[in-house]
């Protein structure tokens, strides 16, 4: 009951009480939801997962091990959405809604701070990596699977150009391999707005909530859930065992591939009208659900 409670006020509440703000915002006083979504999408994001990369204390064949475990254990779960959506024949639109909760969970403002919460910064070293790779793959994958709902395969590839996440993600992987020094006003600079990516992540859920007068199509969302809370950490499990993982590395691995939905995945939702409505119910759902699941989880496998 410690663990559930220390969850649910360390890490839940303080991200429904920021979300408390967007949804006032948008309810009294109509702020414009998809200025702040692009804000974070252009801005905020690239420079956090620019900070992550090149600041990352794990060592460097530690942290390749961590990055390319979690490239493919987001991966496997987009293949398996993939699949439970051609079992249930789900048309284009609902089967890419399937792929996105399945794959990308809330692993930054839930992962971090619950990694945190247990492990220490150690703990959060180790984090890190997942969100950058989670927050590459949803802004490139992502963003042409989304896309492609509403354009062709050729637009969508051609709309990565105009990310700035890739050039970060580049350039962080340039300044690491090269060993260059960022001038210390930029990296500060960085760091500051690298910062505001995930409160205002957690301030669009509210808004995006504030317009919610239904809860979409509940029988795509239930599926997509069950998949994210429950499939992919026992799917993370398995990897740890291929990858030979132990100890915190194991630990924080598993914790991160068990969070709930992502709640950039409501960016990208609004951006290209991938179902925002059911995005936000699986986000806010499985994001209460997610205490129950993730001490199961913690307890029976030791975590």
């Amino acid at each position: 009951m410690s663990e559930i409670l220390n969850v649910v006020f360390n890490n839940i509440l303080p991200i429904f009480l920021v979300a408390g703000v967007g949804f006032a915002l948008r309810r009294w006083l109509a702020l414009d939801k998809q200025t702040v979504s692009r804000l974070t999408f252009y801005v905020f994001s690239p420079a956090l997962f620019f900070d992550l990369l090149v600041n990352s204390t794990v060592e460097a064949g530690e942290l390749g091990q961590i990055l390319l475990f979690a490239f493919v254990g987001i991966s496997s779960m987009g293949l398996v959405g993939w699949i439970i959506g051609r079992i249930l024949n789900l048309n284009r639109k609902h089967t890419i809604f399937l792929i996105f909760v399945a794959m990308f969970g809330n692993v930054g403002n839930m992962g971090l701070p619950l990694t945190e919460l247990r492990y220490g910064m150690e703990g959060v070293a180790r984090a890190g990596p997942f969100m950058v790779v989670s927050g590459m793959l949803i802004y490139t994958v992502g963003v042409i699977l989304a896309s492609y709902g509403s354009q062709s395969w050729r637009n969508s590839l051609q709309g990565l150009t105009r990310l700035p996440v890739l050039y970060a993600v580049v350039a962080a992987i340039v300044v690491s391999a090269f060993q260059l020094t960022v001038p210390t006003p930029l990296n500060s600079a960085i760091t500051i707005a690298g910062r505001g990516a995930v409160p205002v992540m957690i301030i669009v859920l509210g808004m995006q909530m504030a317009d919610v007068r239904d809860f979409g199509d509940v029988r795509i969302v239930l599926p997509a859930i069950g998949l994210r809370l429950i499939i992919a950490p026992l799917v993370a499990i398995g990897l740890t065992i291929l990858f030979g993982f132990e100890g915190l590395t194991r630990s924080v691995s598993i914790i991160e591939m068990a969070t709930p939905v992502a709640v950039a995945t409501i960016i990208v939702a609004t951006e290209f009208n991938l179902l925002p409505k059911a995005m936000t119910t699986a986000v806010v759902i499985s994001t209460l659900l997610s205490p129950i699941t993730l001490v199961a989880f913690i307890q029976i496998f030791g975590l």
